[in-house]
């Protein structure tokens, strides 16, 4: 039997093993969770929209026999003004708060930077109608996103994160999302993408420090059992103005380069977090370069009838670069306990959380 305590401050140093040993491309793992019905979160992806009158008895008529699902439609005079548009704003803003003088074009790289989606219809009905089904045929528990970004004249297609249920992807027609949150709290979806374009555009040579225009269209996909992707059109698009400053990417930089180390954390305890990762990484065309502990506390696991500790954890994010893009996969730091209030030599997890990061964050 086990009881959870938190720890706030490190114990004493890690040492680490039984790492990732599978020969694939780290990103399969985040393309496998896709194809799986999104397990509950506490967070909300954006504010559910106000409720819409209820169809009448002809427009779900008219819905049923053209095979879709009724969706919430357009909900004020700033969704019909941008339907089918992406627009940005500096602020994070619920469906009922956005107004047009919210709406922002020009930004400046690490400065906050957050977006709503305006869609004609919900993901599911957008995949029924392009590819002739009907919509309660399409997966919607499996509906995920593509964020096409493009910037000086190359196309970038990026991954945001699954989030949402069932309902919310047969009707919802509006979410909002954020770039870069001065917070670092994922509340809502496109932190992922827009780390993952940073990453690869800047090895492309085409995000360098200047002024840039970029565009971002999104793309709503399932999986079918067949093991492919069943995708729509592109539901929205909008085009904003990046100024990138000379020396934003670096170790230290929050907004853009991700959490530094946290309370549980120690030159140590990296060191031997990439020492272990470096003897199990088979990926060859990543090689890490950096462990960065950035886990705030240890979680400790107690048996609940003793209260002796069983284990400790905590996080650490293994960094590695590529000729094409540089990556940031969080793991998990396993400790067990010793005796004594000290704890053995623990391991590296063998699942974990992948993510991008811009290479001038390594140095």
């Amino acid at each position: 039997m086990r009881k959870i305590w938190i720890a706030a401050l490190s114990l004493g140093c890690t040492a680490l093993a039984g790492t990732e040993a599978a020969g694939q491309d780290p990103f399969k793992r985040l393309r496998d969770v896709i194809g799986k019905p999104a397990p509950p979160t506490r967070e909300r992806p954006t504010r559910r929209p106000l409720p819409q009158p209820a169809v009448g008895p002809a427009q779900a008529s008219s819905l049923q026999s053209s095979g879709s699902i009724p969706d919430q439609g357009v909900h004020n005079a700033v969704h019909a003004a941008h339907q089918s548009q992406i627009v940005f704003t500096r602020r994070d803003l619920g469906i009922g708060a956005i107004t047009e003088s919210d709406i922002a074009t020009d930004f400046t790289l690490g400065e906050p930077m957050f977006f709503r989606v305006f869609t004609e219809n919900s993901a599911v009905n957008a995949i029924a109608a392009a590819n002739s089904v009907g919509a309660r045929e399409v997966y919607a528990d499996g509906v995920h996103y593509i964020a096409r970004f493009t910037v000086g004249g190359q196309t970038f297609d990026t991954d945001i994160f699954p989030w949402g249920n069932r309902k919310d992807h047969e009707t919802w027609t509006t979410w909002r999302g954020q770039f870069v949150n001065p917070g670092n709290a994922q509340l809502t979806p496109g932190t992922d993408a827009f780390l993952e374009l940073l990453s690869r555009a800047i090895m492309a040579g085409v995000l360098n420090p200047g002024t840039h225009t970029v565009t971002m269209e999104v793309i709503p996909q399932t999986n079918t059992e067949a093991q492919t992707k069943l995708k729509a059109d592109v539901v929205a698009k909008g085009s904003f103005t990046l100024r990138v400053p000379p020396g934003i990417f670096k170790a230290g930089n929050t907004a853009v380069c991700g959490a530094g180390r946290g309370g549980a954390g120690t030159a140590a305890t990296e060191a031997r977090a990439l020492s272990e990762a470096k003897r199990y990484w088979d990926w060859a065309d990543l090689t890490p370069v950096k462990a960065v502990a950035v886990g705030r506390e240890w979680k400790i696991t107690v048996n609940e009838l003793t209260s002796v500790p069983i284990e400790r954890a905590t996080d650490v994010t293994i960094m590695s670069r590529g000729a094409k893009y540089c990556a940031a996969h969080r793991h998990t730091v396993t400790e067990a306990y010793a005796g004594g209030g000290t704890f053995a030599p623990g391991g590296l997890s063998v699942n974990f959380t992948p993510g991008y990061i811009p290479c001038g964050c390594l140095n």
